[in-house]
């Protein structure tokens, strides 16, 4: 199942899975998650963007992914369940710019949807696109595969991973360099 949100604009904002379940007291938080959505928050208020795409997991109880399904993962982000539902400064974040009257388009891609199919990276398909800049959690998993499938699908936009936005399951020296040398290899720029 391929989710698609289709625009006519030049940069777009992806943010990756910044929900609840994602930060410090979630089910499957990530340490540095709560900062990491602070920060996007920050970004939203200093930055203009034509474009901003949400991605969120939105599973059904019986997916593949749980480890009482024989998954890697505790049970996380359910469908309309307060676990998937984005972290409250991003809804502020995103709310503020709309209120300040860019002009902005938001939209949401869920994934993980299938109850049989693992699916880290989301599919942003937004026309017209020279920069995406991507941020959120985990970048070792969720934001990686995202900025994969879009330099995949837009191979001449430059796709940007903004570490500075991001939290990591693993978030040690070697691995930040394993990641870089991974965005070097798929031509993925990396901003610290």
């Amino acid at each position: 199942m391929t989710s698609a949100i289709l625009y006519d604009m030049r940069t777009c904002l992806v943010i990756v899975d910044c929900q609840n379940d994602f930060v410090e007291g979630g089910s499957l938080a990530v340490s540095g998650g709560e900062q990491a959505c602070r920060a996007i928050n920050g970004l939203l208020q200093d930055s203009r963007y034509e474009v901003i795409v949400v991605t969120e997991d939105f599973h059904p109880v019986k997916h593949c992914s749980f480890l009482d399904n024989g998954g890697t993962w505790p049970v996380h982000c359910v469908q309309n369940t307060h676990g998937a539902y984005l972290h409250e400064k991003i809804i502020s974040g995103i709310g503020s710019v709309l209120q300040r009257g860019d002009p902005v388009s938001v939209s949401v891609v869920h994934k993980g949807m299938d109850p049989r199919t693992e699916e880290y990276g989301a599919s942003v398909t937004v026309e017209g696109i020279e920069q995406f800049d991507i941020v959120g959690i985990a970048l070792d998993y969720c934001v990686l595969e995202t900025a994969k499938l879009t330099k995949q699908r837009y191979p001449e936009a430059r796709v940007v991973i903004k570490s500075a936005y991001t939290a990591a399951v693993d978030n040690s020296p070697e691995k930040r360099k394993n990641i870089k040398d991974i965005c070097g290899r798929e031509k993925i720029e990396w901003e610290s």
